[in-house]
């Protein structure tokens, strides 16, 4: 008798070891509400797969969650600057483009090809596949300020660092510190890209002499739709993630945003870093992404600027994105393409630039007063 009992119980171990090890799992590193839901169930039925998405709030948690291998990531969603220094210290695998049936070298919009290869950084081309692209903006909710839209379009960056707004206004900021520092210089200036050590002082001791009513991330989006805060640094694609779960749920849109077109121009690219294990499944949902139709459904989902000139295109000529696209910071073509304007990519500041940055931040910005 036992030793049918031993038997049974080998056999459904078996059974059960075999059902849980039947699925791989993909794990992906993002940022929240970043990939479709309905993408990933799909993918997962198409190859008998678990996807498991973890998310982050800033390149540099993404960077070290590497660096020290926290998870075995197969898939992660790191920004320009941060997918070149991660390739400069080894932590990516090159892409072997012959495992991408849907791939070609010119299949992303003209304008961005041109960011890609510029010459600054075209040495990490081939450990990327272009994800969304946009800008920096000015978020604002007309609840409170009626002529709040006029006042932003006036002074732009500005409206963080003068009084130009009444006394009473909820000016938030993002929590991040190459985007704080962006906002400083490009108020006063200076390249989006400086090693200055001068210039990053008089940057931190400006953003540090503002008492904005909120630090935030993802949230400030809500924030702002929601009339709780008046202005608030967003990328362009967070605006559009709040404006298009409004308009599904017949919310009135009293808010808006605007993108000067002196600006920084960033793009999100799908790397595989070396913690994969599961590095032919990555391929496979790189694919995936690229196919026209899945791109054009994860577009719908997020809000960003697509990268693939067919999505592109096709967005940009439907009636039922005129809404959307006649919003000059959903398209930041228009940035580059604006000869009075000044568009700036994020380069790797190089780890001296980026402690100096980050000590500033920790000490003099937010934690310092």
């Amino acid at each position: 008798m036992k030793k049918i009992i031993s038997i049974a119980f080998t056999i459904l171990s078996i059974i059960i070891f075999s059902s849980c090890s039947y699925y791989d799992e993909l794990i992906i590193l993002n940022w929240q509400d970043y990939l479709s839901a309905d993408l990933i169930t799909k993918f997962e039925e198409e190859n008998n797969c678990i996807v498991t998405e973890l998310t982050t709030s800033s390149n540099e948690n993404m960077y070290n969650d590497i660096l020290n291998r926290r998870v075995p990531y197969d898939l992660v969603i790191p920004s320009d600057y941060m997918i070149d220094k991660l390739y400069k210290n080894g932590l990516l695998k090159e892409i072997d483009f012959s495992k991408l049936e849907n791939y070609s070298s010119d299949m992303f919009v003209k304008e961005l090809r041109i960011l890609m290869n510029d010459e600054q950084n075209s040495h990490y081309k081939n450990y990327y596949i272009p994800y969304f692209w946009g800008s920096l903006g000015i978020m604002y909710s007309t609840k409170n300020i009626p002529n709040i839209e006029e006042i932003v379009k006036e002074y732009g960056w500005a409206v963080f660092f003068e009084d130009v707004l009444p006394a009473n206004t909820k000016v938030a900021m993002y929590d991040s510190s190459r985007d704080a520092f962006a906002a400083a210089e490009l108020y006063l200036g200076y390249s989006l890209n400086t090693k200055d050590e001068e210039k990053l002082n008089e940057c931190a001791n400006l953003i540090a002499s503002r008492k904005f009513s909120k630090w935030g991330t993802d949230d400030l989006k809500i924030d702002v739709s929601a009339g709780n805060t008046d202005i608030a640094l967003v990328y362009s694609g967070d605006f559009f993630d709040a404006y298009y779960a409004d308009v599904e749920l017949g919310k009135d849109i009293d808010y808006g945003i605007y993108a000067p077109m002196n600006n920084n121009v960033f793009y999100d690219g799908l790397v595989i870093p070396i913690t994969s294990e599961e590095t032919e499944l990555a391929y496979k949902f790189i694919d995936f992404i690229l196919d026209e139709e899945n791109n054009y459904i994860n577009t719908e989902a997020i809000g960003y600027c697509p990268t693939l000139q067919s999505v592109y295109d096709e967005i940009f000529s439907s009636e039922d994105w005129e809404d959307v696209t006649s919003i000059d910071a959903y398209n930041p073509a228009l940035i580059l393409q604006n000869e009075t304007g000044h568009a700036e990519v994020y380069l790797d500041l190089g780890d001296e630039t980026y402690r100096i940055i980050e000590n500033l931040y920790n000490n003099k910005i937010r934690f310092g007063n």
